[in-house]
């Protein structure tokens, strides 16, 4: 830290500053998504919440399951980032780091870095939003520098291995919504619609903005596929090469827009089929190597930039909450800043436990 400190102090610092004023910009933005949020669970019972845990394991909509140690590297090379980044700035502006170490927590490896306290509260505010920032702001780098290499390196060495063959989904929203009332499993592949075939959602979707709630479509299937022994977003040959049958679906009103149509469906997911040259020998051990990387990158994204945000939030336990503690006192004076920053947490701890909590809740009750 002090070798990066002293060597790129000028750029460091200015990092700092641009992380200072991305930190106050993020910590308004996922304080309002939050409400928002909320607001549409309770306005909108029906619809997915946009909060939730990501832990491996987990099914998450529209990405799929969350694979252990995507979740384990990730989660150790975000806490690598996170947690250098403030020493290095607090280092930029000679703020003397007490103790920096490696956390083992069972299978977790985590990091830390404790700059001096009493020292960072008494520089000017600016350098203080500069250390507190560092953090998240180095997370969501992170994660553009994830984005980049997936959308530009893995993700198109991976498309010329496969081809596309439609898109599928894994749940609905009810019974009584098209898909549901058609009788389309969960897992079956939709090939076209009224007649023209589509290899992705991208162009499903195309097609289907131009419909009306009422509408008749004709939608062609492949046969319902297995979820839990497949591998999400690849089909196997024999899937691919299934008999197609045609299905009627009238479409329903879109509980959010009401002059869309809707069809019922989400965690939707486009499939493709490995092409014949990457089945077998060095070519298969390729393309397992390129969609290894191309998952990985995917959920450090994901999950970089999520933890970044996360810590913007105005609550006691993340860098946000800090930033707005400093912020609160220098506007409204020690006692009054303190006291208006703990109204503040207080509120958002509960909206962020509303959000959580607030999906299982209507489950419960709908």
């Amino acid at each position: 830290m002090d070798r990066w400190a002293n060597k790129y102090r000028a750029m460091v610092i200015l990092l700092g500053y641009m992380g200072a004023g991305v930190g106050f910009v993020g910590l308004f933005i996922i304080s309002y998504v939050l409400v928002k949020n909320l607001y549409s669970l309770i306005i909108h019972p029906d619809i997915s919440s946009g909060v939730s845990l990501v832990l491996p394991g987990v099914n998450i909509p529209g990405l799929g399951v969350l694979p252990f140690w995507y979740w384990l590297i990730s989660i150790f090379v975000i806490a690598i980032v996170h947690e250098f980044s403030h020493g290095v700035v607090a280092r930029a502006w000679n703020i003397p780091v007490k103790n920096t170490g490696l956390v083992f927590l069972g299978p977790i490896i985590g990091a830390f870095v404790e700059p001096d306290e009493k020292k960072l509260q008494k520089t000017d505010d600016i350098k203080q939003y500069s250390v507190l920032a560092a953090g998240a702001f180095s997370n969501i780098l992170l994660g553009i520098l994830a984005l980049f290499l997936l959308n530009f390196i893995f993700v198109p060495l991976q498309q010329s291995m496969v081809e596309p063959v439609g898109f599928t989904f894994d749940s609905y929203y009810n019974e009584s919504l098209p898909f549901a009332q058609a009788g389309i499993l969960p897992g079956t592949i939709i090939t076209s619609i009224n007649g023209e075939a589509v290899s992705d959602f991208t162009k499903f979707n195309e097609r289907f903005s131009c419909l009306a709630p009422g509408d008749k479509v004709i939608l062609e299937t492949k046969g319902s596929n297995d979820q839990d022994n497949k591998k999400a977003n690849m089909l196997s040959t024999n899937l691919a090469q299934s008999e197609s049958k045609e299905v009627a679906v009238i479409l329903a009103v879109n509980p959010t827009t009401p002059d869309k149509p809707f069809l019922g469906i989400k965690e939707i997911r486009n499939e493709y089929k490995i092409k014949e040259k990457y089945n077998a020998g060095w070519f298969k051990a390729a393309y397992v190597l390129i969609d290894w990387f191309a998952g990985f990158w995917k959920w450090l994204f994901l999950l970089s930039i999520g933890i970044g945000i996360f810590n913007l939030l105005p609550l006691p336990i993340v860098d946000g909450g800090r930033m707005a503690q400093v912020a609160l006192k220098s506007v409204k004076g020690e006692e009054k800043g303190e006291k208006r920053y703990r109204q503040l947490s207080a509120f958002f701890l509960l909206i962020l436990l509303l959000n959580l909590i607030g999906p299982f809740v209507i489950k419960l009750l709908w």
